[in-house]
């Protein structure tokens, strides 16, 4: 992270706190610690929350943190410790991923439910149907899913003390 980044400031102060757990920042706190308002899209979207290689992502990423959740309605943004990961049992040889993974995962991204449809070649509600428990992700949809978590950098790491082979 580049000093002179716009972001810096959050870099530091990130990079500055202990992670030994969850981190809440209101909008505000964050503006302040910045110095300057956030943009517009990091009120409103998701996206802008991903941790991706965006300038602002590399601010938080650097630091050591993820951000696990935005929430739009309360203003403000909880950050995780990147060493904190998500277990993914195998199921049968495979990774089966839960409904809570896959929700995780997609948040992770910043996407829709339709944008990880759309990226998974499978309906919206099929990611629906998933994420509340509907149905399971089937042997060669946890292997894409295994895929996009790898691309976007999810942090998730297989069980292997929970291993069904039946």
């Amino acid at each position: 992270m580049l000093p002179q980044s716009k972001y810096y400031p959050l870099y530091e102060y990130l990079d500055q706190q202990p992670d030994e757990g969850l981190l809440e920042l209101s909008f505000e706190e964050i503006e302040a610690i910045l110095g300057s308002e956030l943009p517009r899209s990091a009120l409103t979207s998701r996206a802008w929350w991903a941790n991706s290689e965006t300038t602002q992502g590399r601010a938080w990423q650097e630091a050591g943190w993820l951000v696990d959740n935005p929430d739009f309605e309360q203003q403000l943004v909880v950050f995780r410790p990147a060493r904190i990961t998500y277990r993914v049992s195998p199921i049968r040889k495979s990774v089966g991923w839960t409904s809570e993974q896959i929700k995780a995962l997609r948040e992770h991204a910043g996407w829709s439910q339709q944008e990880l449809a759309d990226r998974l070649a499978v309906r919206q509600q099929t990611v629906s149907d998933w994420e509340v428990g509907n149905h399971l992700a089937r042997r060669s949809m946890s292997k894409l899913l295994q895929m996009v978590a790898e691309e976007v950098g999810f942090p998730y790491q297989i069980d292997p003390q929970n291993n069904d082979e039946t």
